[in-house]
């Protein structure tokens, strides 16, 4: 059972109140250069590149654009970036949807290792990682399952953070501390962090809170919207000449409210705890073959309840122990050619109860895979980047479905497939190359080529029956074989000077890709009663979802520039822009189901050493290119105002930055097209953000 829910927030509130006063008691040194320019992607690949000396398309979302959000989950931070858009079904649980592929296929991850969460399963279920913990967040647009497992076969979302202490600050203490307020939901969010070093130990402890009420739309208060989310996390290392060894704990707790008719007549709430472990070993500059070594390891224990406040019973509960571990050596550069070998293994262990328990038996997923990564300087311009992983996947669950679904047998399913425990091997088997050549001193093209293999995940096998969050009765297929896709991106990239820009064209192509269809049928609690009129003792009406597969293409656009264009006064003026178009089509006939649409944007900003100030819109078209049962979605456009300002402390480098963020300013109904509850939900209506950051 879990601790006493408010007695643990009050309590970490005032772990972040005694951090903030720490912050300010304690003499302060000069804050430490970060360990790595922003400009450096540590994820993509293992040896220190840009992103614009990497042939896949890489987004960094830095800590000042993170503050200015304001956001509470990662999907409502990176859902306005190119590509990107998000799941938003709470204000708890927003998942990252990377062009129109979501769930089981775009891994988040925190320092490398996974979220260990249940928020694939579904989209009301959250990710126990908030977005103000993050000092950089990193994306990868298309596949980046060579260093990270088949989950990420659509793309990844890496969290990059300072709890395990990679250095220590100079002068052997450094603090940062925020609190920002929203307008909408009347939000309140405040945390805190703090690095010591003393000799070869550093030391990392932070915490935040956050709370808001029921936000308010365009079309009044949106009911059962509200959310309260605090964590805590310590972390401990023993700094070597040549890198770390160190270890972290993190405790993140959330109870948030699910918006939709039934859900807030029910007053539906989803309370939500992990606990994580995790240890990492970094070591440069060995001697010998090996130059190298990144060691990662973790484990987490989740468990998340779904209660209805008004009968103050619970209806399902989730437990997700996961463990998993990394280790990665560089080699030394054989001629022009030099890179990674790596191997990774994770277990885990799922089970649910009540409501949840029919809609997934226990479950577990086991998984060991090999991997590589070598670049070749073929000339100073050109570079040649080659990667492979194979994998052993392992599945075993409880497939428990009819043989045939409204009366339509389903391809390859008797009845001999259902109502007995399976146990799946897969063996994904996935390779890529990527040339990057450097037109100029400022611009390079990337061309990337990928094939990537998927094995199924344990709710496209095993799914069984009714999850109320959803208002859905998902029914999952044991035969599924594996996903592969077959990928190819090309970019152009500009990163310097008063004129960057990032441009970037895909097309991938699935084979036996696995989608949940809306059948047009509704069900009871029961398989008996899917798809019968006036079946006995159904009092709820659930859609009925159906995993399938298909071969599917997609293809898309995504643009990005800014220009500092003019001097102006004490500073520069210029303009933004932006573009994304992703379109999914099954090759049995029809479109993808919940695809983002076309989307554009552009803004003009003034920028000095102080102030740096930005007014800019976003507009999605509407979506009418629906997949069979689905409803098109009304375009929106979303006008943004932001300024922020900068003090210098004299004699120091300690900064206060104070910001307003205004959104929705013409306080238009926005509905998200791939929400499954778009038609029950409005995005808030004009908002503003209040902020504070001071860095010690």
């Amino acid at each position: 059972m879990k601790h006493a829910y408010a007695s643990k927030h009050r309590n970490l509130k005032r772990g972040a109140a005694l951090l903030a006063c720490a912050s300010l008691a304690f003499p302060i040194g000069a804050n430490a250069e970060p360990v790595s320019a922003p400009s450096i992607v540590i994820t993509a690949s293992p040896l220190a590149r840009t992103t614009a000396e990497l042939a896949q398309p890489i987004t960094i979302i830095g800590k000042e654009e993170i503050s200015r959000s304001g956001a509470s989950t990662l999907g409502g931070l990176l859902g306005a970036e190119p590509g990107v858009a998000q799941s938003s079904f709470a204000r708890g649980a927003s998942r990252p949807i990377i062009r129109g592929l979501d769930n089981s296929r775009v891994r988040v991850q925190e320092n490398g290792l996974g979220a260990h969460d249940v928020s694939a399963i579904s989209e009301d279920h959250g990710i126990p990682i908030d977005p103000s913990a993050a000092e950089r967040i990193e994306i990868i647009r298309g596949p980046a399952a060579l260093r990270y497992g088949s989950e990420a076969i659509g793309g990844l979302v890496s969290v990059l953070n300072n709890r395990i202490p990679t250095r220590a600050p100079d002068g052997g203490f450094e603090a940062e501390i925020e609190a920002n307020t929203t307008t909408a939901d009347s939000g309140l969010m405040g945390r805190g962090s703090v690095d010591v070093g003393a000799g070869p130990i550093a030391v990392h402890i932070d915490a935040f809170a956050r709370s808001a009420d029921d936000y308010s739309t365009p079309q009044g208060t949106q009911a059962n919207s509200a959310a309260e989310t605090n964590g805590l996390s310590a972390g401990i290392s023993y700094l070597l000449p040549n890198g770390h060894v160190g270890v972290s704990v993190t405790q993140y707790d959330s109870d948030y409210r699910v918006p939709g008719a039934e859900a807030a007549a029910n007053r539906l709430a989803i309370d939500l705890e992990q606990t994580r472990y995790a240890a990492s070993a970094r070591l440069e500059e060995l001697g010998g073959f090996f130059t190298g070594l990144n060691a990662d390891i973790g484990y987490s224990d989740y468990t998340h309840d779904e209660v209805s406040k008004v009968a103050g019973t619970i209806g399902s509960r989730f437990d997700n122990e996961e463990r998993e571990g990394r280790l990665e050596v560089l080699h030394r550069a054989i001629g022009n050619v030099e890179g990674a070998w790596g191997v990774q293994a994770s277990t885990r262990d799922l089970s649910a109860i009540g409501e949840g328990g029919e809609l997934i038996a226990p479950s577990t997923r086991d998984s060991l895979a090999a991997f590589l990564f070598e670049e070749w300087k073929i000339n100073p311009a050109l570079r040649l980047q080659v990667s492979g992983r194979i994998e052993q996947v392992e599945l075993e669950g409880l497939g428990v479905a009819p043989p045939t679904l409204q009366g339509v047998t389903l391809p390859g399913q008797e009845l001999a497939d259902f109502g007995s425990r399976r146990s799946l091997d897969f063996t994904p088997i996935s390779g890529a190359a990527g040339l990057v050549f450097d037109v100029t001193d400022d611009i390079s093209l990337g061309l990337n080529a990928q094939y990537v293999e998927r094995a199924p995940d344990l709710l496209e096998l095993f799914a069984k029956g009714p999850h109320e969050a959803t208002e859905t009765f998902e029914v999952g297929d044991p035969t599924l074989g594996k996903e592969s896709a077959t990928s190819f991106d090309l970019s152009l990239a500009r990163n310097t000077g008063d004129l960057s820009l990032e441009a970037n064209l895909f097309y991938t192509s699935f084979s036996d890709f696995i989608f949940k269809q809306n059948t047009g049928f509704v069900c009871g609690e029961e398989f008996d009663t899917c798809g019968v009129d006036g079946a006995a003792g159904v009092e709820d009406e659930l859609t009925q979802i159906a995993y399938r597969q298909s071969d599917a293409d997609f293809h898309g656009a995504e643009f990005a520039a800014r220009w500092s264009a003019f001097d102006l006064a004490d500073g520069r003026l210029g303009f933004d822009g932006r573009f994304d178009y992703v379109r999914g089509k099954l090759d049995a006939g029809g479109n993808v189901p919940r695809i983002t649409p076309p989307r554009y944007g552009a803004g003009v900003f003034f920028e000095n050493e102080n102030l740096f100030s930005r007014i800019s819109f976003l507009r999605a078209d509407e979506q009418d290119d629906v997949a069979i049962n689905e409803t098109r979605t009304n375009g929106y456009t979303d006008l943004r105002a932001e300024a922020t300002y900068t003090f210098f402390l004299p004699d120091s480098d300690r900064e206060i930055e104070l910001g307003v963020v205004g959104t929705n300013l013409l306080d238009d109904d926005i509905r998200n097209h791939v929400s499954f509850k778009k038609d029950d939900i409005l995005e808030p209506g004009a908002s503003a953000l209040f902020f504070i950051r001071a860095k010690l």
